[in-house]
Order: structure tokens, then sequence, then C-alpha cells
């Protein structure tokens, strides 16, 4: 999916946050491929350096399920901040996407 269309991965990424029973795997990969688009957004750096970490956090021996939160959010801000400067028919995904991603960390929250 890294060489997707932006539009077709934020669709995608949509569609695999409202199964509630994603595999750590699946979100590993899929972050993997938001950080090799985000190498070549401009002003995407901070996002790419968190879901660097949020990535580096699933793949520990045993994850910090509240690091791991903390980092959804994160990344959930840096999402909406991007969604202010892109191009408006990317605009509501990313508010979508961020949205998505904090409701997901608020699911882990109460597992």
């Amino acid at each position: 999916m890294a060489h997707a269309h932006p539009l077709t991965m934020l669709e995608g990424t949509l569609q695999s946050l409202q199964q509630r029973d994603l595999q750590p795997a699946s979100g590993a990969d899929l972050i993997k491929d938001w950080i090799s688009v985000l190498k070549h957004t401009n002003g995407a750096e901070p996002a790419t350096q968190s879901l660097q970490s949020l990535y580096d956090e699933l793949h520990a021996m045993e994850p910090d399920g509240s690091r791991v939160r903390d980092l959804l959010n994160q990344v959930a801000q840096q999402t909406e901040h991007l969604s202010r400067g892109a191009d408006s028919h990317y605009t509501d995904s990313l508010k979508q996407l961020a949205s998505s991603l904090r409701s997901f960390a608020l699911d882990l929250e109460q597992a």
C-alpha cells in the first residue's frame, strides 16, 4: 500500500480503524506504509517521528499500553494539524482519521 494514492491510503486506514479486532501486526504494517508516505510530505516530520515511536512500541517484547494510547493521541493531534494545511479533498478524511485514532486510543484505555 506504500505506493497507493494518499486518499486511497486514508480510506483504507479509516476502514482498518473501524475494525475493533485490528491485530498489532496489521497496524504495524499500516504504520510503516504511512511513515514511507509522510517522509515525502512537507510539514509531516513530527507525525513521522510519532509514528516511528508507535511502530517501535508495538514491536517491543511487551508493548506499554499507556504509551501506545499516548502515541495514538499524539498522532491524532498531528493529523488534525496536517489537515489544516492539506488540499481540500484531504481535509475531511484527515479530520476523520484524527477522530478515529482518538476513538481507537479510548477503546484501548477501556479494554
